[in-house]
């Protein structure tokens, strides 16, 4: 198998565009291409901004679109009730597909954090395409009321 840190993926756009230091003058020449570990945190940030956003109204049932961005609210969803959270894995599921398409086969468990039954945790699970094929991925996202989703890629956690 060849080594997965030298497998490429594009560069998605809005990264291409970012400039991290917008007073330098002479800056390296952009590169168009991932390495899979590059790929995982770049589809890591991307989860992040889904996940902390909350979208309108409603879509009903119509693809998502750019307008849709986001989840839905769930702040009035119960940890306790197993409907709640399978309502809320069916929504992130359903914004990875739209908004998150370098994610394949994206699948989604809410559960109670090992460490503390009180609170709940996300486990985000795909694969990557890149290069040289697929690499699957995990990232876990802590559930806590009020505070911005985090993200871990499971591999480093």
């Amino acid at each position: 198998m060849p080594n997965a840190t030298l497998a490429v993926a594009p560069v998605p756009l809005f990264e291409r565009l970012e400039d991290d230091a917008p007073f330098v003058a002479h800056e390296p020449q952009v590169r168009r291409t991932l390495t899979v570990d590059e790929l995982r945190a770049s589809v890591r940030a991307e989860l992040m901004r889904l996940l902390n956003t909350r979208r309108g109204a409603a879509h009903d049932g119509r693809p998502l679109d750019v307008l849709s961005y986001g989840l839905p609210d769930w702040t009035a969803y119960s940890a306790a009730r197993s409907a709640d959270r399978a309502v809320l894995a069916r929504s992130v599921v359903e914004a990875v597909r739209a908004f998150e398409p370098r994610l394949l086969g994206p699948h989604v468990q809410i559960e109670a954090d090992p460490q503390a039954a009180w609170r709940l945790q996300m486990r985000i699970t795909g694969k990557l395409a890149h290069g040289n094929g697929m690499a699957p991925v995990a990232y876990i996202a802590p559930l806590l009321d009020g505070q911005p989703v985090g993200i871990v890629d499971e591999r480093l956690a």
